[in-house]
């Protein structure tokens, strides 16, 4: 804190806000996958969270337009306030009761399409600007310790909001007093934000990654059209950043397959009375979100680790391997404490290969364009969660007791891992020790103090991510033409 200039408030923020969202989405479980007036089917299931999730990806391309071209710390702020506004109207319309009717329904999904939906805008524009208030020489292990801590809070204010409707049931007035919280910690996260100074965040004027005089809607149709494109150039000139994402992707498919399994057979075991008064229903499934909250836990400590020891996208392997060990070991059991003990592995395994996938993007792309990177991935990481449901929905029973569906996500896992070996013995260990973007830049980031900043008309700037901006944040320093150092091309 004492070397990051706004990391606090930042941190204040980034933690409000995730608290806000955990206990926010426990809420929105407990009414529309456990209350007791309504059946929870696959169907159902896979259709709340492609409702919730899904639309994301669409938004999530103007999302990045407006971060890489307005101050982020604005644009983060207003969609916050836009957020506890839309949970404050979601409180209203459940005291009503009216959420149980074909109209109320589809207006508490249209509130959680909003709330959720910039609750991943604010936590990109967050991530994206955290090389702004941290140098690179410990920003691996702050963005470890915080997109981990931030996991974690989530799943304690889940957990939280589960644990009280476990006990007072998931009826409409129980719901409704428990999202209050959501909108106390939101608005705390709000204050954080507005606390900064303007352009804190970035980007600075003269690195904004669009057109000033075009529009943020003509911005976001572009990157939108040109997503797979960019995806491919990425690929080309860094290997990690590839794979990572495609780890991610596969990992959040099969944690969706199973995720539907284990809410079904909770919901199962609950009404057969044969698992227990806590490994069943809400109480359960507030187990399972704990443990993979522990496994995230356990990964900010291991993955900071790993990666100043072995390459990054060996450690990419090896969380997916984590993954899949995990799952092979406990899915086919179909048993709801099997799953609860072997969801910290799923947890630490998936957030071992997030927290690379993070790291590769915050330290391997420009400051312009690094919103519209977490966008993708964000559109990303929701899509594929859904996908999984989606694409085994025609063979999920009722209740959940499929032992071949439990061993899709081992497959997908596996797939992964072999993925990031295959490129990772391809590129061979030289890749990861060279300058420049690309594979070549595959390495600590510590081991670049300074980048090198072509401009389109020809003009050059330096960044040691050592030092100090202009405005005194760390990380951004613009040295002179003639400072030695290492230095990297900008692409636009």
């Amino acid at each position: 804190m004492r070397e990051s200039d706004g990391l606090g408030r930042l941190s204040t923020a980034r933690l409000a806000a995730l608290l806000s969202e955990g206990i926010h989405q426990a809420a929105l479980g407990g009414i529309v996958l456990f209350s007791p007036e309504t059946a929870t089917t696959p169907a159902a299931i896979a259709g709340g969270f492609a409702v919730m999730l899904l639309p994301y990806s669409i938004v999530g391309p103007f999302a990045a337009a407006a971060l890489d071209r307005w101050d982020r710390r604005v644009v983060v702020a207003v969609a916050a306030l836009v957020r506890t506004l839309a949970i404050v109207a979601t409180i209203a319309l459940i005291a009503a009761g009216a959420v149980h009717s074909g109209a109320g329904l589809a207006a508490l999904f249209g509130l959680s399409l909003v709330a959720i939906g910039l609750g991943r805008l604010i936590n990109t524009g967050m991530t994206a600007a955290m090389p702004r208030v941290v140098p690179d020489r410990i920003l691996a292990a702050t963005n470890s310790v915080l997109v981990t801590v931030g996991s974690v809070v989530t799943a304690v204010g889940a957990v939280a909001a589960f644990a009280v409707l476990a006990v007072l049931g998931a009826g409409d007035a129980a719901v409704s007093w428990t999202l209050v919280p959501a909108v106390i910690t939101a608005v705390l996260g709000v204050w954080a934000i507005l606390a900064l100074p303007p352009r804190h965040l970035g980007p600075d004027d003269d690195e904004s990654g669009t057109d000033p005089g075009s529009g943020v809607a003509r911005d976001a149709v572009t990157l939108f059209a040109g997503g797979l494109a960019e995806g491919v150039r990425a690929a080309r000139s860094t290997a990690l950043v590839w794979v990572a994402l495609a780890g991610v992707t596969l990992g959040r498919a099969a944690f969706g397959i199973t995720t539907m399994l284990a809410v079904l057979l909770l919901r199962d075991v609950e009404s057969d009375g044969g698992g227990g008064p806590v490994v069943a229903g809400m109480g359960g499934f507030g187990l399972l979100s704990a443990a993979v909250a522990g496994g995230m836990g356990l990964a900010a400590v291991v993955t900071p680790w790993a990666i100043a020891r072995t390459r990054r996208i060996l450690v990419v392997a090896s969380g997916a391997a984590v993954s899949a060990v995990a799952q092979l070991a406990v899915g086919p059991t179909l048993d709801p404490t099997a799953l609860v003990a072997g969801a910290l592995a799923l947890g630490l395994g998936a957030q071992v290969v997030k927290l690379v996938a993070d790291n590769a993007m915050q330290t391997d792309v420009p400051d312009a364009r690094r919103g519209g990177v977490f966008a993708l991935q964000d559109a990303l990481f929701n899509s594929a969660f859904v996908v999984g449901m989606v694409a085994v929905l025609p063979f999920v029973p009722a209740d959940g007791r499929s032992v071949p569906l439990m061993l899709v996500p081992v497959a997908l896992y596996a797939v992964a891992a072999a993925v990031a070996v295959t490129v990772g013995l391809r590129s061979g260990p030289q890749s990861e020790r060279s300058g420049g973007h690309g594979p070549a830049a595959d390495r600590p980031a510590a081991d670049r103090p300074h980048t090198h900043r072509a401009h389109p008309d020809g003009t050059d700037s330096h960044r040691a991510r050592s030092g100090r901006t202009r405005s005194g944040r760390p990380g951004s320093h613009r040295a002179s033409a003639d400072r030695p150092g290492t230095h990297r091309a900008r692409r636009r």
